[in-house]
């Protein structure tokens, strides 16, 4: 049986982190008048001696204030159900018999992404994915069509496919400062960004070809965290090629977003070393 954790708590589906603390905390305090504090706290308290409902509530609470956890679940939430067992109808069958019409290549996308069928999925999407006609977003709510395609660039990662991730991803970025798609879990697909460019691109491309890569992230203007962590690996870059103009520039602009930002002060002095300043 599916759970309603949105309705355990009595917040929408699209509700912010903030308002979920605060539902729970509210839902907890009705359930013991004697429990206060911070969410954190209440949630201590809750473990130490839950009954039924105050273990749903924890459960519930557990799920949607954990980003990774609540997109999974959400995604459950969109899984599509087939008719009732032992009833012959095939929806995947019948999907694949008009692959001819882009929505329905879109729709057999998104069902197999749903239901571990991630290979048949790629290749559908390789098949279609620079025809402006197949865009998810064309069928699906923006939200829904945009962490399908966040799903595919990690499919692209894990195969070793880090460009193809990149492209991905870089086109979620762009839609999402145009118009929020991700909301809640955004914050975990800039997390993810970070890694596909800095570990993994970073292994497979060309130095030449990586710096231009770093151009294009940074000039996303994702977050001050994101756009400092790829300037420091520009500098870092620059240094190793021996562009010490282009690494101090680098530099300055990471500690200017970042000024705390980890390892920044030793490529500062680093850098000193090479430039005798």
């Amino acid at each position: 049986m599916f759970m309603d954790y949105y309705g355990v708590l009595g917040i929408p589906s699209d509700a912010a982190p903030r308002d979920i603390k605060s539902a729970f905390r509210k839902k907890a305090k009705h359930l013991h008048p004697d429990l206060s504090g911070s969410p954190e706290r209440v949630k201590t308290k809750v473990e130490e001696s839950p009954g039924d409902s105050m273990r749903l509530l924890l459960e519930a609470y557990s799920v949607l204030s954990d980003p990774r956890k609540r997109r999974e679940y959400d995604r459950g939430r969109l899984r599509i159900v087939n008719s009732a067992p032992g009833a012959e109808f095939d929806y995947r069958v019948w999907l694949k018999e008009r692959l001819d019409e882009p929505e329905y290549v879109a729709k057999l996308i998104f069902y197999d992404l749903l239901h571990g069928l991630e290979d048949e999925a790629l290749q559908l999407y390789d098949r279609n994915r620079s025809r402006d006609q197949g865009r998810l977003e064309r069928f699906f709510e923006r939200p829904e069509a945009m962490d399908a395609e966040f799903c595919i660039a990690e499919e692209y990662a894990r195969r070793g496919r880090y460009v193809d991730a990149y492209q991905v991803m870089v086109k979620l970025i762009r839609m999402e400062q145009k118009s929020s798609g991700f909301g809640y879990f955004y914050e975990v697909v800039l997390g993810r960004f970070r890694k596909l460019v800095l570990d993994e691109l970073s292994r497979v491309l060309e130095p030449d070809a990586f710096l231009e890569l770093l151009v294009e992230a940074c000039s996303l203007r994702c977050s001050a965290e994101t756009d400092a962590q790829f300037l420091r690996k520009t500098a870092d870059l620059h240094l190793k090629l021996g562009h010490l103009h282009e690494a101090t520039d680098a530099l300055a602009r990471a500690a200017a977003l970042k000024p705390r930002l980890p390892g920044l002060k030793a490529m500062q002095s680093k850098l000193a070393q090479y430039t005798g300043s």
